[in-house]
């Protein structure tokens, strides 16, 4: 544990004579300057931030991680209403690194000139350089921005230690090769990630510094072998688990729906068999039991470093996935589905046991981030907000949502753009605002009934389009969280 370099008594008197010295309010010991890093007893008692990221992951699925709800959930907040607004890999990991949205930071897919690793704006500007420059030590484990691999260097700006996935991402038991060129094999990946991590976590805590450590998890993804997606890979001492389970929606309406021919022609999609479902849902609880063994681990090492209470611990996803629901199976869709993650928060002055429903979204983790360490600024403008202040002095009630294109021309790398509100899921299609989908979650909590050319949603349709097409330029706090106010309601 990190011993404070002054008690909080004798700051106040330090500061106090100070003041009546030169008039002037003395800088915070704990908060270096901008761009100069602190030496170690001047950022002593500032909070480590270790964020654990699985890929894919449902919001219903943290229900399936018994370590993580003991340790996290039983002594953190939960965020209920979770999201993550651009529900697929690569956007949703540069939205934590960057606090913007996409079309701040350039990144609106996985690949094509919108998307991957190549079209983030000045990728070594993120919250680790701005971390690392106030004095944190940094560390980045696992999988990054899609694309990466094809421009693999040793080290990345901002990070003190670079240890990221480039070979054998989703090959689970296979091989994993790291920027260092350590290669693995035969190993199962979800705990060569963890072992390396906590082994960089101990290192940095004999500095004396905080440290802001990134774990990220391929597990639930799907695995690929020869060229093919499969389902992904559990460790054989859980491969028996779960045996009885079901998808999380089975049984409502929404599971395998009857009909979606209200639906955009690019969202319609034949019957899944659900047998398919079921053994992926399976095969998805199985490989998510390694990730709760990972940061079990990571807790418990925490805090036999003396560290875990001067720890916040955040675990979270980077996308929801479609389970059958509107006959849909995988992510980057307007879905509720895709868009919901699990969200859990432990460390300093974080209530335990507390659920809080306000929507928060990835974008708002940056600004969290450097709000613990300090009020560290950032290098960007920040597009989110910290959680202690969503829902309190800056309520918001309308949040953008979208989803990317890889290859149109036409819409710059949009395919669908929209918002969500407490009553609304609404999302066009970038070049044909009249096709998409509205749900209304009031009369449709499984979103079976397409609103879109429903004439008694018009001017709702209207409204929630023109708050997307404001939130859709939207940058910088203010313009992108707003209270729009009250929804008109339907004719």
């Amino acid at each position: 544990m990190r011993v404070r370099s002054l008690s909080a008594p004798l700051t106040a008197v330090v500061g106090l004579l100070m003041l009546l010295t030169v008039g002037q309010p003395p800088a915070s010991p704990s908060v270096p300057s901008a761009g100069v890093p602190a030496s170690p007893a001047a950022v002593d008692s500032r909070p480590n931030i270790v964020l654990i990221l699985a890929d894919d992951m449902r919001a219903d699925e943290l229900r399936l991680m018994p370590s993580v709800r003991r340790l996290l959930v039983r002594n953190g907040t939960t965020y209920r209403g979770a999201l993550s607004p651009h529900p697929v890999c690569c956007p949703a990991r540069a939205e934590l690194v960057t606090g913007q949205f996409g079309q701040n930071n350039g990144v609106q897919n996985n690949k094509g000139p919108w998307g991957g690793y190549q079209a983030l704006s000045h990728p070594g500007n993120t919250v680790a350089a701005w971390l690392q420059d106030a004095g944190y030590r940094t560390s980045h484990h696992g999988k990054y921005l899609n694309g990466y691999e094809r421009f693999a260097a040793p080290r990345e700006p901002g990070w003190t230690r670079w240890d990221t996935q480039v070979g054998g991402i989703y090959s689970y038991d296979r091989r994993a090769v790291f920027t260092d060129g350590d290669r693995i094999d035969g190993r199962y990946t979800t705990h060569v990630i963890g072992g390396r991590s906590d082994r960089t976590m101990a290192r940095f805590a004999r500095s004396g510094a905080p440290f802001f450590t990134v774990v990220n998890h391929v597990a639930p993804h799907g695995s690929r072998r020869n060229g093919v997606w499969r389902h992904p890979v559990a460790e054989r001492r859980h491969q028996d688990a779960y045996a009885a389970l079901l998808p999380g929606s089975y049984g409502e309406p929404s599971f395998q729906e009857r009909d979606v021919s209200d639906l955009p022609a690019d969202l319609r999609r034949p019957l899944i068999p659900t047998r398919d479902l079921v053994r992926l849902a399976r095969a998805r609880a199985r490989a998510l039991l390694s990730v709760d063994d990972a940061v079990r681990r990571t807790v418990n090492r925490l805090r036999e470093l003396g560290e875990l209470d001067d720890t916040y611990v955040v675990f979270a996803s980077d996308n929801g996935f479609q389970l059958g629901e509107h006959r849909q199976r995988g992510k980057n869709l307007p879905f509720d589905e895709t868009f919901e993650i699990p969200l859990v928060v432990r460390g300093p002055g974080i209530a335990r046991g507390a659920v809080v429903d306000e929507p928060i979204t990835l974008v708002d983790l940056a600004a969290t981030f450097l709000e613990w360490a300090g009020g560290v600024p950032a290098d960007r403008t920040l597009d989110g907000l910290p959680l202690g202040r969503i829902g309190t002095d800056h309520p918001r009630d309308t949040i953008l949502v979208q989803i990317g294109d890889s290859a149109d021309d036409d819409t710059d790398g949009w395919r669908y753009r929209g918002v969500t509100t407490g009553r609304y899921l609404f999302a066009v299609h970038a070049g044909n605002p009249r096709n998409g989908v509205l749900f209304d979650r009031a009369v449709d909590p499984h979103a079976t009934v397409n609103r879109i050319a429903d004439p008694a949603y018009d001017e709702v349709r209207r409204e929630l389009l023109r708050r997307t097409r404001e939130l859709t330029s939207c940058s910088g706090e203010a313009a992108c969280n707003q209270s729009f106010g009250p929804m008109p309601k339907p004719a």
